[in-house]
């Protein structure tokens, strides 16, 4: 079964990257045109573009329900877990004797993103905890509370796990450290201070809101191209006080924290894509809650050796990630590809990595996360679409499992 000429494509890897919303291009190509200047600038071309700068950021902060002046534009989400992370560690560490000096809590099954720039400071000399999660791939808040040190300056919890669709207990673990702490907005900035709270929301805004209050966080990420926007923009929230160093320097943008002139156009098609997200992200669940309750049982049933990775419960309804033990999943999602279906075998932020190590973390079974298999979906995704990759995939499940025991 090759694909067609004419065949319509069956696109299952929207926690890769999501297609435009054409809204969000229109607006866009509106910005190109209209306010294609400088922002810095003083004549009407720069003033312009400082007017829709101002506009896309009041929006994103509605969406936050921050203060626009705690919203920072980046390149992308990966730019703002590692100025959330690094910019911190280097503010705190100025007046902390040094990043040596700190201690950071994340999970297990952050992503690379939160991880690496975490390692880097591990190879400076920082302590980091990285606190397991339970084989459902879900962390216990206490869990994280119990990690604590005097000496602890950060904490990162992500929202949404991107290869297995999770949903971590961040709120949970804000009211955690409030009620040890104090509230929030009190104790910024003393020396007895709580440590500060960042999650990667990256995969949140389709799904939950990102209201930075009801979340209880002091730093909080979000990436344009996981939401129906453009790529090469994201947003980092800082709450008011939080201590902070930016990683480029330069012109002093972005109130100093980032250096460089600003995609405006990108910026405004990140505030579009975020506002549609709220305003139709109960209408995107209930159109893929169903799509995933009819997938996963008939996985099982057409996949007798199929595991589940992640949690029927505690997840969004558009990731769905399942290990085939003894089969090469890179194997099959390339025939996969070749017939018309894309879907991924782990993030493909960690292409170079072998298996997930998001599945080695909850199951610690290597075997299992190199078996894996993940299919996200989104608003173009139909019933037709699954019945066809249901079609097409137990046959190659059989042929790799035949090969790789021929193999023996």
């Amino acid at each position: 079964m090759k694909t067609m000429k004419n065949q319509k494509r069956i696109y299952l890897d929207y926690a890769a990257t999501t297609p435009l919303d054409p809204r969000v291009g229109r607006a866009m190509r509106l910005y190109e045109r209209a306010a294609f200047g400088n922002p810095s600038s003083i004549h009407a071309e720069g003033v312009r573009a400082a007017a829709a700068l101002l506009e896309a950021r009041r929006v994103v902060a509605l969406s936050f329900q921050s203060k626009p002046e705690e919203v920072i534009f980046t390149a992308g989400g990966t730019e703002a877990n590692n100025l959330a992370i690094l910019g911190v560690a280097e503010a705190l560490g100025a007046s902390r004797g040094g990043v040596q000096s700190l201690h950071f809590i994340a999970t297990a099954i952050e992503h690379g993103s939160v991880h690496e720039p975490l390692r880097a400071l591990l190879a400076r000399g920082a302590a980091v905890t990285f606190v397991p999660v339970s084989e459902r791939g879900v962390v216990r808040a206490e869990d994280i509370l119990a990690a604590i040190r005097p000496t602890t300056a950060l904490i990162s919890v992500m929202y949404v796990n991107n290869e297995i669709g999770t949903v971590q207990p961040v709120a949970k673990v804000a009211r955690l450290l409030r009620a040890r702490y104090g509230a929030l907005r009190e104790t910024i900035g003393k020396e007895s201070e709580r440590p500060l709270f960042h999650t990667d929301a990256s995969q949140a805004p389709r799904y939950l809101t990102v209201s930075v209050e009801r979340l209880g966080v002091d730093l909080l990420t979000i990436d344009g191209h996981k939401m129906y926007g453009p790529k090469g923009v994201g947003a980092l929230f800082v709450r008011r006080g939080t201590p902070l160093r930016p990683l480029l320097h330069g012109g002093g943008q972005e109130r100093g924290f980032r250096s460089t002139t600003e995609n405006v156009p990108a910026i405004v098609g990140l505030a579009a894509a975020l506002r549609i997200a709220g305003v139709e992200r109960e209408e995107e669940k209930q159109h893929l809650a169903p799509l995933r309750d009819y997938l996963i049982p008939e996985l099982r049933r057409l996949i007798p050796g199929a595991v589940l990775n992640g949690d029927t419960d505690e997840c969004v309804p558009g990731i769905i990630n399942i290990s085939i033990p003894g089969t090469d999943t890179e194997f099959i999602a390339i025939a996969l590809d070749d017939r018309g279906i894309a879907v991924s075998t782990k993030s493909a932020c960690r292409g170079r990595e072998e298996g997930s190590s998001v599945v080695r973390a909850l199951s610690g079974d290597d075997a299992r996360s190199r078996s894996t298999l993940r299919f996200s979906l989104g608003c173009q995704t139909t019933r037709k679409d699954i019945d066809v990759l249901l079609s097409v995939l137990p046959p190659l499940v059989r042929k790799s499992l035949v090969d790789s025991r021929g193999s023996l």
